[in-house]
């Protein structure tokens, strides 16, 4: 009886979940109607509740596509222009390459010495008894360094007053072991957002300069970057800034809701009842400092970032940022195969061979692939943080993009 009682409860509750499945309105899939690029973008931004967004397309060295969607400030109606700034988050890291791939052309660092020639304090990795740190390994994300990522740390619309050798310290060297791999250096591939951190300090320590300082003087001014920097008061103010924004969706006629901090929950009502964008809201964020931001703080617009690929790519930019060794040392595969092979100086090729990173934080999602031999690139930023709706819009944005 006990056990029949059981069964019925939870056929019952079966089919009342399906019944609920059936009748809830979903979001439409409506770009797959759409042969206008424009149109298309549009209705994958309603589809994924995606605020603002820059779309740059590069064919044959030539900027083919670069426009801008949506909003910077939902609140303030402020449309995102191809010269609004978005956070990048980790696309940061290749960028920070460039700097110490300069300071390597230039004789101020060996990119294969140990990372204590250059630092301020000693790190020694707890499983290295002979091999040292280098800074390669930190770009390939080889060093043994464990990853780090607190967004308890970060400051609210203000860089952080924690400088970045203070945090890079007391993380490596007051903590002891605490944010070291098993493995030593040189050993296996691990992402590392404060290996990033530790190439950053090198930056400034070698150079006699903030990260932010050098890369303005260095890269970002030479190309004509002008709304590009690392920190926030780079910026005249924020309000010029795109508003870092994340998602509710909840399921329709039901109190049951989720965001990013409930990454299980909100990846089941996307994936089982996908909300309109009517039972969807938009959570603003304030514009984070972060100590470590190395690892993913600049803010460019989309026409700047077309403006570096277009320089990356090109065979002869005068030398301006670009080297051909400085390029040749960074599209070169760094590591063995048997420890990865898609490994390059921070870039890192995708399954489909091209070359390039994502970045993603609190509200921010960013996109950059290319092809160096074609000359090709997509770039694709977001003020919106990433989660199943935002990624399977990406890829959705990417594979149109690509084929175009």
């Amino acid at each position: 009886m006990k056990i029949r009682k059981i069964v019925m409860f939870v056929s019952f509750a079966i089919v009342a979940v399906l019944a609920t499945w059936l009748v809830i309105p979903k979001q439409k899939a409506i770009s797959e109607h759409h042969n206008d690029i424009d149109e298309f973008i549009l209705d994958v931004m309603e589809e994924a509740a995606i605020p603002g967004m820059g779309i740059a397309v590069i064919r044959n060295g030539n900027t083919e596509l670069i426009r801008a969607y949506g909003f910077a400030d939902i609140e303030k109606k402020k449309p995102a222009t191809i010269d609004t700034p978005f956070n990048i988050a980790s696309i940061s890291k290749p960028i920070m390459g460039i700097a110490i791939l300069q300071l390597a052309e230039r004789g101020h660092l060996n990119l294969d010495d140990d990372i204590n020639t250059y630092l301020p304090f000693k790190i020694d990795h707890p499983s290295a008894s002979s091999a040292h740190i280098s800074i390669r390994q930190l770009a390939t994300h080889t060093s043994g360094i464990a990853d780090f990522y607190d967004p308890k740390t970060y400051s609210h619309n203000a860089d952080s007053n924690i400088s970045l050798k203070e945090h890079v310290e007391k993380l490596l060297v007051a903590s002891g072991s605490d944010y070291y791999l098993p493995n030593p250096p040189g050993t296996t591939r691990e992402y590392s957002n404060l290996g990033a951190a530790v190439a950053g300090l090198i930056v400034e320590s070698t150079s006699g300069q903030s990260l932010s300082e050098y890369s303005r003087e260095n890269i970002f001014l030479p190309l004509g970057m002008a709304d590009t920097g690392w920190l926030l008061a780079d910026f005249e103010g924020l309000g010029g800034l795109a508003v870092p924004y994340e998602v509710e969706q909840c399921i329709p006629y039901i109190s049951i809701c989720a965001n990013w901090k409930s990454p299980i929950k909100n990846g089941i009502i996307s994936e089982l009842f996908n909300p309109p964008i009517d039972y969807k809201t938009f959570q603003r964020h304030p514009h984070y400092g972060n100590p470590q931001y190395p690892d993913g703080g600049i803010r460019t617009s989309i026409n700047d970032l077309n403006t570096l690929i277009l320089a990356l790519l090109d065979s002869d930019d005068g030398d301006t940022v670009f080297s051909d060794s400085l390029k040749g040392e960074m599209l070169a595969k760094q590591l063995t195969d048997d420890i990865d092979e898609r490994q390059r100086f921070f870039w890192r090729d995708n399954l489909q061979g091209r070359i390039g990173h994502k970045g993603a934080d609190i509200g921010v999602f960013s996109s950059l692939y290319f092809d160096p031999v074609k000359k090709d690139a997509v770039i694709i930023v977001m003020n919106r943080g990433v989660d199943m709706a935002s990624d399977r819009a990406m890829d959705k944005l990417s594979r149109r993009l690509w084929s175009m």
